[in-house]
């Protein structure tokens, strides 16, 4: 690949927003979330990732379980849409739309672990709505999972612009 192409294509992915798929897996009334650290922040996000080009969302979000928490899971309705745009584009040029899915996991399955063997991953747990409040959580959708846990709904919501 020539050098112009390679910048083209990095200039195209700066310039267009990336999907990240992620799974509310609730049990027992507890919620799934997977703690990462990167550039020196610490904080839990709902597991997921990357949708990749040509993947639907629901195989999207349950290879990325499989891959980082060794669950094997199926990918429900979605429950809601947040979007992530950096403040300040010109330092940090990210936009992501999230798209959370419900997620549960099939029969039999244990307790998450994790096995992906990315460094950033570094805790994944059930945590009950109580908890929640004293955790930094990506994107900063506390209400929305605070209320959902306290009533469960299958409506889609649009949560806006959060970062």
């Amino acid at each position: 690949m020539t050098e112009v192409t390679q910048s083209s294509q990095l200039s195209d992915a700066r310039e267009r927003p990336t999907v990240r798929v992620a799974g509310l897996l609730v049990k027992d009334q507890r919620l799934l979330l997977v703690r990462q650290q990167r550039g020196g922040e610490d904080y839990w996000l709902l597991p997921g990732g990357g949708v990749e080009f040509g993947e639907s969302l629901s195989a999207a979000l349950e290879r990325e379980v499989l891959e980082e928490l060794g669950l094997t899971t199926a990918a429900g309705i979605p429950l809601a849409l947040v979007e992530s745009v950096s403040p300040d584009m010109k330092s940090y040029a990210k936009h992501v739309l999230h798209v959370i899915l419900e997620l549960e996991t099939t029969a039999g399955q244990s307790a998450p672990r994790l096995v992906s063997g990315d460094p950033a991953v570094v805790e994944a747990g059930f945590f009950a709505r109580q908890e929640l409040s004293g955790l930094v959580i990506r994107p900063p959708i506390l209400d929305f999972l605070d209320e959902y846990l306290r009533s469960p709904t299958d409506l889609m919501t649009y949560l806006g612009q959060r970062w």
